[in-house]
């Protein structure tokens, strides 16, 4: 807070005001101009002598106002007529030089009073004004740079309060945080019922925050006790912040519509994607279950088996998918929507190949731990759909026969999972779009399709659980792909209570 008794923000003394200091000051310059005078007496003639004491009561005057000057000019009236003046050493009025010597001192001392008052408040209203361009000046700047009400608010306290001491706050404003102290939310309330510039109760005012359009709440202004508030400096002051509320709301707003057309975007991208992946297992489902209905009489064993076998498979496919989309809306909501434990990481490995391997007899699968079992703390659902989904591409696109390697180990104080194929790769220029949700790398007609969610969801999930992912390729001779996971393993409790 400024300081009050220094502050150009206070009132002037009145310039006729008798401060007790400044009457002793002026004392003492009128004993040296007496003193001064007694000893030129005899060399200056009477006449000169005086302007001694003329110039003496100017100075008074100039230095500590009116009021000052004039106790003095009557002081040293009395000290010229006695100490100079014929008859010296008594105090006589018959001479028409009697008078006229006060006269002449009140005169010197009316005007140099008033014209110092003058000069020190205009000097005080440049101070102020000066301070307050300033302080506005800063505050503009501070409110460009604020994207929340939070940052307007602190803009303000950093600018005004900082250089004026008048606190500030804001009342009324949408997402406004806290509350106004007791009796604040009143006069606000008064202020925007008012339809008035301002509303002044005490040394509280209050400034409605409007614009073209709408009233968006109302800037309160406290003012130090025994100072002034000048209220087109708070008024100015309201419009800058008003404009920047309504900015703010209008980015708000904005962005609100940017976030429904992006939702509006993502679910007919949803839609289009996953339409087809939908409608083939259901399509061959269904095509599987009328032919059994129809003719299951005249198929033979073989024939049955196979169709029921493709409705298994489908059906599979088509679980597979719905989970996919399930979890990925999961992702969306955040970190907080997942349950992390710790978990086996090999083991885990383990019983996802396990599953593969009874719908996948074309590929051999090898596993190293050379850790052994590493615990690691994340989501069970996710981690097995995660690594069901990679595993499955590193089938899906590399010829059967081949191999994918599984290497779980110990990194520091992550777990490495890097799962590699003997796939066709993925072209540099596209290794950072497979992670986007619905992308799919361009292959040759007839070459196998996911449903472009499986790295997207393995990337948010990696991210929710403050690991990292990286894909690397081509491995050897331009074929080859690795995805690279790392997981925060599980500290024990001794560790964790170090921490």
């Amino acid at each position: 807070m400024a300081d009050t008794a220094a502050s150009p923000f206070a009132p002037s003394p009145a310039w006729y005001h008798l401060a007790p200091g400044s009457l002793v000051r002026g004392f003492g310059l009128l004993v040296i101009a007496a003193a001064l005078g007694v000893q030129l007496d005899g060399v200056l003639e009477e006449g000169y002598i005086s302007l001694i004491f003329v110039m003496a009561i100017t100075i008074i005057g100039a230095l500590y106002g009116l009021g000052v000057a004039l106790v003095c000019a009557a002081v040293g009236a009395l000290g010229f007529d006695y100490f100079i003046g014929e008859p010296k050493w008594e105090l006589s009025f018959s001479r028409p030089n009697d008078i006229t010597t006060p006269l002449i001192f009140t005169f010197s001392a009316m005007i140099s009073g008033v014209l110092s008052g003058r000069l020190k408040d205009e000097a005080r209203q440049v101070s102020q004004r000066n301070i307050q361009l300033e302080a506005l000046l800063e505050a503009s700047r501070g409110l460009q740079r604020a994207s929340s009400v939070h940052e307007v608010t602190l803009a303000l306290h950093d600018s005004v309060e900082a250089q004026t001491g008048i606190a500030v706050a804001l009342h009324a404003v949408f997402q406004a945080p806290g509350e106004p102290e007791a009796g604040a939310s009143a006069l606000a309330h008064d202020a925007l019922a008012s339809g008035r510039d301002w509303v002044e109760e005490g040394s509280l005012s209050a400034f409605p925050l409007a614009t073209a359009q709408q009233t968006l709440g109302v800037l309160l202004a406290r003012r130090p006790e025994g100072t002034s508030l000048d209220h087109d400096f708070a008024l100015a002051l309201a419009r800058i912040t008003a404009l920047a509320l309504e900015r703010i709301h209008l980015a708000d707003q904005l962005a609100e519509a940017h976030a429904i057309a992006r939702a509006e975007e993502l679910k007919s991208a949803l839609l289009s994607s996953v339409s087809h992946d939908l409608r083939s297992p259901l399509t061959a489902i269904n095509t599987a279950a009328a032919s059994l209905l129809s003719y299951g009489e005249h198929f033979d064993p073989e024939t049955s088996q196979g169709l029921l076998s493709g409705i298994v498979e489908e059906s599979d496919r088509l679980n597979h998918l719905t989970t996919n989309l399930l979890q990925m809306t999961r992702l969306e909501g955040g970190p907080g929507g997942l349950s992390r434990s710790v978990l086996p990481a090999v083991e885990m490995i383990r019983n996802v190949i396990a599953r593969q391997m009874r719908v996948d007899e074309g590929h051999q699968f090898h596993i190293h731990a050379p850790d052994g079992e590493v615990p690691i703390i994340a989501d069970a659902t996710l981690y097995d759909l995660v690594l069901t989904n990679v595993i499955q591409n590193a089938c899906r696109y590399s010829a059967p026969g081949t191999s994918v390697e599984i290497l779980c180990r110990a990194k520091g104080t992550m777990c490495e999972i890097a799962i590699s194929d003997e796939g066709v790769g993925v072209p540099p220029e596209e290794q950072e779009n497979v992670f986007e949700r619905f992308y799919r790398v361009a292959r040759g007609d007839g070459a196998p399709r996911g449903t472009g969610l499986g790295l997207a969801i393995a990337r948010g999930f990696v991210k929710a659980s403050s690991g990292t992912i990286h894909l690397s390729s081509p491995l050897r001779d331009g074929k080859g792909t690795c995805i690279t996971i790392c997981l925060p393993i599980a500290r024990s409790e001794p560790e964790q209570n170090a921490l």
